[in-house]
This record gives C-alpha cells, sequence and structure tokens, in this order.
C-alpha cells in the first residue's frame, strides 16, 4: 500500500478514535452524572452555597451547573432537554405543570411572603394609580404571577396596565429613564432600582400578606426521574446540608453568595432575611402554588387549571429527623 495513503488512514483512525473519547468524556457515565439549570441572585442561595463548599461531591454527585438569568430561563433548560433539574418560582413551576410534559416538582428550597417587591415612581402613590401607567417585569416569572395576585388584592385593573416585558437586569435602568413607571421583581432587582434611582422612586407593595410563601422549587424531568433517581436523591440531600449550613453560619453564607451574585455582603444579607431556607414541601406549598395557577389561568397565562399535586412526587426528599 502507498505510504502516503497509509498515513492518511492512520491519521483519520486517531482522530476518529480521540473524537470518540471527547464524545464519552462529555457525555453523562451513570446514575452519578446529573445537570441543573439555577440562577445566582437572591432566591437561590442554596445552590450557590452548596455548590461552593462542595455538598453535591459530598454526597458522591457530579453536577454539571448551567446557570441562567431567572426561573422562566431554567424552566426553558429543561423543557429543551437541555438540563436533567431546573430551580424555579411557583409561577414558572406551575406554567411548566400546564404543559403536563412529565416534569414534576421535587422539593421546595426556600419560600418568603414578601420576596417580590413592586417600585413605583413617586408620583405614583396608591396602587390604583398603575391603571394606565406602563410597568416592567419579566414575562411569566414568579414576581410576574405575585404582581397579578397584589393587583387584585389592591383593586387595580391590570387591563389598563402597559406591561413591559424585559430581562430583570435591564429593569432599573428603564426606571432610571422613565421607559417605566414602576417595576415588579424579587431580589436584587428591585434593590438594584432603588440605588440607581434613588429618592425618586419608591415601594408602592410587596407581595407580603397575600397568602403566598412564594416558594422556590426543584424541578425535574421525566428522564431523570426514571434514569438518575438516586442522583436527584444526592442532590437534594447537597441542598438540605447547604439550607443547613445557612442557618448555621448567615454571614459566611452571605459571603460566599455575595460573591456570586455581585452584592455586597450587607445587601446580601438584606435580601435574604426576608426568606426562610427549608427542603421538603407541604400544604402551604400547595396553596402557594394554586393561587398562583388561579392567578395565571384568571389573566390568559395558562389555559386551565392543572392539578398541582399531580405534579410532585416527594419520594426523593431526604428523610425527616425522626423518621
Amino acid at each position: 500500500m502507498n505510504r502516503k495513503v497509509l498515513s492518511g488512514i492512520v491519521i483519520v483512525v486517531l482522530l476518529i478514535s480521540a473524537v470518540g473519547a471527547a464524545f464519552l468524556l462529555m457525555s453523562p457515565s451513570g446514575e452519578t452524572d446529573i445537570s441543573i439549570a439555577y440562577s445566582e441572585k437572591v432566591n437561590y442561595e442554596t445552590l450557590m452555597v452548596a455548590n461552593a463548599n462542595g455538598y453535591f461531591s459530598e454526597e458522591g454527585v457530579n453536577v454539571d451547573v448551567k446557570l441562567v438569568t431567572g426561573g422562566i430561563e431554567a424552566a426553558s433548560a429543561l423543557i429543551t432537554g437541555a438540563v436533567d433539574l431546573a430551580v424555579m418560582g411557583d409561577a414558572p413551576a406551575v406554567q411548566l405543570m400546564a404543559n403536563d410534559d412529565g416534569a414534576r416538582v421535587v422539593a421546595r428550597l426556600v419560600g418568603g411572603e414578601g420576596a417580590h417587591r413592586f417600585i413605583a415612581w413617586n408620583d405614583i402613590q396608591e396602587p390604583k394609580e398603575l391603571e394606565g401607567m406602563k410597568v416592567g417585569l419579566q414575562q411569566t416569572s414568579g414576581s410576574h404571577g405575585a404582581f397579578l395576585q397584589w393587583a387584585e388584592a389592591n383593586g387595580v385593573n391590570v387591563g389598563d396596565i402597559t406591561f413591559v416585558y424585559m430581562n430583570p437586569r435591564d429593569i432599573p435602568l428603564a426606571m432610571q429613564t422613565r421607559q417605566i413607571d414602576a417595576m415588579g421583581g424579587s431580589e436584587p432587582w428591585a434593590l438594584n432600582t432603588e440605588k440607581l434611582c434613588g429618592s425618586d422612586v419608591h415601594e408602592i407593595g410587596n407581595s407580603s400578606g397575600l397568602g403566598s410563601t412564594f416558594p422556590i422549587v426543584v424541578v425535574a424531568s421525566e428522564r431523570a426521574m426514571s434514569e438518575r433517581p438516586e442522583a436527584i436523591r444526592a442532590v437534594l440531600r447537597a441542598l438540605d446540608h447547604g439550607n443547613q449550613y445557612i442557618l448555621e453560619d448567615w454571614n459566611g453564607s452571605m459571603a460566599i453568595c455575595s460573591e456570586r451574585t455581585g452584592l455586597s455582603v450587607e445587601d446580601q444579607s438584606f435580601c435574604s432575611s426576608i426568606q426562610f431556607f427549608d427542603v421538603g414541601f407541604n400544604e402551604t406549598d400547595l396553596l402557594s402554588m394554586n393561587m398562583t395557577a388561579m392567578g395565571l389561568l384568571e389573566f390568559g397565562k395558562i389555559s386551565e387549571m392543572p392539578d398541582i399535586m399531580g405534579h410532585v412526587d416527594l419520594s426523593f426528599l431526604p428523610p425527616q429527623e425522626g423518621t
């Protein structure tokens, strides 16, 4: 055989072998590999702490972290099959349930009645004065659902509001330049708006007192539950450990989170302090998600009420002490 031809064949074989090896390295190797999408912002402290402290590795699971801007992006990653697990607020989770694609809520990590705040220009003093105004928020986010509930509770006709849907990172500048008259958001978007706009704006309301704790939940794909159940259990144990660390070492946890969110430790502590940190799922979470579902249904964001508990699987939760 011609030496040049033989050399070419050898090179091709080596290239094919190298590419094949690369794909093997990139592909999940077993039940201890799992991918998860979440945001590095307030409401997601549990994940930042667990990842920074190596709790996933301690539980024997290899976690591929996919960072996103918000819960709705995490939900999109789950729908498209880009990740096995996604962490999000109640509104994106309810919309996943409405799609009924087999995904299930496997745990609640965090919650807080006042998790969403609404900031308006000072010439808008009462909720009803938002009618005829422009309100900026992230579409179909937890803050969107919270705003709809808050507006209804305060007799505001949202049909008379012009909603400006945008990336939450852009909201503070949009407020400062008065492209919008008010905003709705979780932290740090509300705090960032107040800092940028200063005394020109004020908090016109928040999500406290609506009867919901606006849970942050972990959602698993149908395939992950079938193929990687032990990895899901290990992830939830690691997240439970993360919450325990937050409760035991608040200052250390806030320092970890501030490095990821870009907030000062003081601002991080302020934003995080309105939440509770606990891995589980209870009747309050169910009530909260049902309230969000009713609000999304009423305002045409979903076409029918999903069976919330029918889309929850608590078999992956770590056992509670004493059980």
